[in-house]
């Protein structure tokens, strides 16, 4: 097979994953397994036949992610535990396939020319862009800082501080905002919690990690700032992210019991469909849109084979969690139980167990003494907020290896002092609500 038939036989079946992410994450009917198993199998042989382009640094990676994973599922089968097959073949397809489509919004947000004297720069501009960032990420999720840092790396590569910062802000919507997966899991394991009370808990926090952000930022970098190129919040730059956001939130309505990603995947699909229509004709859109699939698509060699082998070690781990080879109970959720419960999950999460592996497994644990649904509601939202940014195995943080050649444990690191700053705020915060308002009781 000639190196142009492997690379667009797998943009096909890159395409073919998003499709049928969207229609298993859209619709409800009995075949929803198949069309799930499918939409990864896609993935995984699409990852096997670009995995040849990736770089030697990724492959290492890669196999040291699958090594661990393999180790933990072998351990768990001589337990008498078989890992769980359909989850490896279908763990990160949702995302992956988001991912991909939101890549196609690249044809209709970078600039023609490549040339920073249209962006915005200096100290204001960071300030905007980091601003602007917080409130796009809280409705459209990754797809914001994809196409925030995309439309800046096409004109000057995105730095390791951009990167951490991105990161920061992005991750920190999650404490609020009802149109992130962490709302989704907390309400399913916590149906009691009112997401009024939750969206009124964790908004103070992702505020304050904003500030952290921008005060940290004036402070210690400032020949950063100085230097700083950000996004465009005006004219026809701002255009397709506001025209993604609208379409996003009608989205939300429309199919409220939907998966998020897949709303997400099918609007950026037509959104970028809709304008290069408008713009070049049906015939021209066609043909932009045929091109990238066969050349734009492949080129997430990196983050398939970043999240495919991340969810081998992620099977493992439930594997080994599924085991019960440490068995507690709490029998008062007290004071201290709210901090070492947001403690332990950070702390957890930066090791590589995602808070969603967490909260399913310990929320049988936690709700045996009958919290406040509100107060442990917030308390995961939190630690996810801060568990997904200081971990090198988010996704988030892989997104941005992938995508920026930044390595995602440094990201990680970098942003452990902000993690270890709100945890602090955090727990302040959870344990005054427990206090003083009856609602977190």
């Amino acid at each position: 097979m000639s190196n142009i038939n492997r690379k667009t036989l797998a943009g096909l079946l890159i395409m073919m994953m998003i499709l049928l992410s969207i229609l298993k994450g859209l619709a409800d009917f009995p075949g929803e397994r198949v069309i799930a198993v499918m939409a990864g199998i896609s993935g995984w042989i699409a990852g096997l036949l670009l995995f040849i382009d990736a770089s030697r640094a990724l492959k290492i990676q890669a196999g040291i992610l699958i090594l661990l994973g393999l180790i933990l599922s072998i351990f768990a089968m001589t337990r008498g535990h078989a890992p769980d097959l359909f989850l490896l073949a279908t763990l990160n397809t949702a995302l992956l396939s988001m991912i991909a489509a939101v890549g196609f919004l690249r044809l209709v947000t970078l600039p023609r020319e490549n040339t920073a004297s249209n962006l915005p720069r200096g100290p204001a501009a960071f300030f905007r862009t980091m601003l602007g960032l917080s409130f796009s990420s809280s409705i459209t999720n990754i797809s914001a800082p994809i196409v925030v840092c995309d439309r800046i790396h096409a004109t000057r590569p995105v730095n390791r501080y951009m990167a951490s910062c991105s990161t920061r802000v992005f991750c920190g919507a999650a404490s609020w905002s009802p149109f992130y997966g962490a709302m989704a899991v907390v309400l399913t394991y916590s149906p009691q919690a009112d997401l009024l009370w939750l969206i009124f808990a964790g908004m103070p926090v992702c505020i304050a990690g904003l500030v952290y952000v921008c005060s940290t930022a004036w402070r210690f970098h400032k020949h950063e700032l100085s230097d700083f190129v950000g996004y465009p919040l005006q004219g026809r730059d701002v255009r397709i992210p506001l025209v993604l956001i609208c379409t996003c939130l009608f989205g939300y309505l429309l199919f409220a019991k939907s998966s998020i990603l897949a709303i997400i995947a099918s609007c950026a699909l037509l959104v970028t469909a809709a304008t290069l229509v408008l713009r070049y004709g049906l015939i021209s859109a066609i043909s932009q849109m045929g091109e990238f699939v066969a050349e734009g698509l492949p080129r997430m060699v990196s983050e398939l084979t970043l999240f495919l082998s991340a969810g081998v070690l992620a099977v493992g781990i439930i594997a080994l969690i599924e085991l019960d080879l440490v068995e507690f109970h709490i029998t008062n959720y007290s004071t201290i139980t709210i901090v070492s419960v947001l403690v332990g999950m950070v702390v957890l999460s930066a090791i590589g167990i995602h808070p969603v592996i967490q909260i399913a497994s310990l929320s049988p644990i936690l709700l045996e003494s009958s919290p406040s649904a509100n107060l442990i509601g917030a308390t995961w939202l939190f630690a996810w907020h801060l568990g997904t940014c200081s971990s090198y195995l988010s996704g988030t943080n892989l997104i941005f290896q992938g995508r920026y050649d930044i390595p995602s444990w440094r990201i990680a690191m970098d942003n452990w002092p902000y993690s270890v700053t709100l945890v602090v705020l955090g727990s302040i915060w959870l344990v005054t609500l427990n206090h003083y308002l009856p609602a977190f009781q």
